[in-house]
């Protein structure tokens, strides 16, 4: 009899399939037919997105990908990442294709403890950011530049174009810096700064040409 009972539970299970979504612990898994799926993609979809912080190291776009896709399709995702050192700061963005798997996500994860760490999550509304400067180049991982990279530009050759943008902002701050110490009673006259010079190529030729006749 038990035999008889387990074919007749795969003979089910062969008829109709079943998605199961990951759910918080003490919760009842939520199901989804494959007649149920049918009958909603004649309803209009909305994309929905999520944001998530406190994501552990390690969970990455791969790994969110992978791991986020068995709720629904996921369009976009976008993790922040620090522009020094390249690490990711621990919150992401993610837009799926529905925005009821959104919310499904949304319950299922908020409050998810993962490695240790306890991960929150929340609905974003499309209406009040904008969404296309949100995921601006999420394709794309960044990568920061090596201490060698970072000397040359630094020490490069700047046109008189950049350094009067330089000193632009130089005098600015400058400005800022006086006036909070007007606002604290603190008599103390900052020095402008010296207006910079830059060496072109005739005045560089000019100076190679002077010391090899000295």
């Amino acid at each position: 009899m038990d035999i008889e009972s387990d074919i007749d539970n795969i003979e089910e299970e062969e008829k109709e399939t079943v998605l199961t979504l990951p759910s918080i612990v003490g919760s009842h898994k939520k199901k989804l037919k494959k007649s149920e799926i049918k009958a909603n993609k004649l309803v209009e979809i909305h994309p929905g997105i999520i944001r998530l912080n406190g994501l552990p190291h390690g969970f990455f776009e791969q790994e969110l990908f992978s791991y986020f896709s068995q709720f629904g399709k996921v369009t976009r995702l976008k993790l922040f990442r620090s522009k020094k050192t390249g690490n990711s700061r621990g919150y992401c963005y993610i837009e799926f294709e529905d925005e009821d798997v959104a919310k499904i996500a949304c319950d299922t994860m908020n409050g998810y403890l993962m490695f240790r760490t306890l991960i929150k999550c929340r609905i974003i509304n499309r209406e009040k950011i904008d969404v296309e400067k949100l995921f601006k180049n999420w394709k794309t991982i960044h990568k920061p530049m090596l201490p060698s990279q970072k000397r040359t530009k630094y020490n490069r050759t700047k046109s008189m174009e950049q350094l009067t943008k330089s000193l632009g902002r130089r005098e600015k701050k400058l400005q800022k810096q006086q006036e909070l110490l007007d606002q604290m009673g603190i008599k103390y006259q900052l020095q402008d700064f010296i207006p910079l010079k830059s060496d072109t190529k005739s005045e560089v030729v000019e100076k190679k040409e002077v010391k090899k006749v000295k």
